[in-house]
């Protein structure tokens, strides 16, 4: 909602709770409440720089001549250089939405949602030095309203005012208006380089006035990033796990891919396997998925050493035992993991 305040000479928009925005132009219409009843002449004055200024003006008269010459006033107005608006914006600190864990994440989603969250929800940035030239919009105002230029803009359109209301007199006693005061074309020179020196003046209190935080865009980026970031994080391990819950038949088998690859390897990077199993099965797979698959065999396990993932093959000790048995018969246990041998009298070296 726009909540609009209104002074004297001063008509300014709040458009969000940190901004304002002003028309220098509205700085030459006072509002008709604050001028004495008793001055009919300047406030039809006023009244007409109004119509004049929002191109409104009633162009209607009895005699052509003076409706030709009501249309040139108006005219000479609609070309004058536009003033831009005074802005004023002060920065705000970003604020970011806490982004929620899902329980289907995988460990290493958790883990950077987590790291974006802790990151982000406590973000905060020192705008104080950077606010304080928007305190100075009312400062800034004032001094384009002081300015000789605007002077020299408002005598210009008080002038043609005046003119509007010599026409219009004359034109409701049937005469024709003698141009007696008409800006000359000196006058209208002297406007337009008043409101150029004016412009360039609104456009360098704006720029004081409407400052950038290139710590706070830099945050912003960054968190638009990590929201993407995860949400393609999630996607790539919904199509994963869709992939690992295919039948039996269509699954890759990974021990065999493990003593096919690392046939002697006792200690080799989980990062090689991620490579060399995109080079075969053009599938990519995340750590934590291979993680999955190969802890799965029981013959491997992963480890994490100065941050960087290694897959271990289990050592495997031989043990022998001979027991003698009544029958006669001499068993060689030879123990691996879940793998028994029993062996005969005659079998035995």
């Amino acid at each position: 909602m726009i909540t609009k305040i209104e002074t004297s000479a001063l008509s300014t928009a709040c458009t969000a709770p940190n901004s304002l925005i002003m028309n220098p132009t509205s700085m030459l219409v006072e509002m008709k409440n604050f001028i004495p009843s008793s001055y009919t002449f300047e406030t039809e004055i006023q009244r007409i720089k109004q119509e004049l200024l929002t191109s409104n003006l009633d162009c209607s008269a009895k005699d052509e001549t003076n409706g030709e010459e009501l249309y040139e006033m108006q005219d000479i107005i609609d070309h004058l250089p536009k003033l831009p608006e005074v802005q004023q914006q002060k920065l705000t600190i970003p604020e970011f939405d806490e982004i929620e864990v899902k329980v289907t994440d995988s460990v290493e989603i958790k883990k950077f949602i987590r790291k974006v969250n802790y990151e982000f929800l406590g973000f905060h940035c020192n705008h104080k030095v950077m606010n304080k030239d928007c305190d100075m919009v009312y400062k800034n105002i004032s001094d384009i309203y002081k300015s000789e230029e605007f002077k020299t803009y408002d005598n210009f359109v008080s002038l043609a005012a005046e003119c509007v209301w010599q026409i219009r007199d004359k034109d409701r006693r049937g005469k024709v208006w003698n141009e007696q005061i008409k800006p000359t074309a000196s006058d209208l020179k002297k406007a337009i380089d008043a409101l150029v020196i004016l412009a360039s003046n609104v456009s360098m209190y704006n720029a004081k006035m409407n400052p950038q935080c290139s710590k706070c865009k830099a945050a912003m980026r960054k968190y638009n990033y990590s929201v993407k970031e995860i949400e393609r994080m999630r996607n790539d391990y919904a199509d994963l796990k869709k992939e690992a819950e295919k039948p039996a038949e269509d699954k890759m088998d990974m021990l065999t891919f493990l003593n096919k690859n690392y046939p002697t390897a006792d200690d080799f990077l989980l990062s090689d396997v991620k490579k060399k199993y995109k080079e075969t099965f053009g599938i990519v797979k995340i750590f934590d998925i291979l993680t999955e698959e190969i802890e799965a065999r029981k013959l491997f396990r992963i480890s994490r050493i100065h941050n960087v993932y290694h897959v271990k093959r289990f050592t495997i000790m031989r043990v022998e035992m001979r027991v003698e048995m009544r029958l006669d018969i001499r068993l060689d246990l030879t123990i691996y993991p879940k793998h028994y041998f029993c062996l005969k009298n005659d079998q035995i070296s």
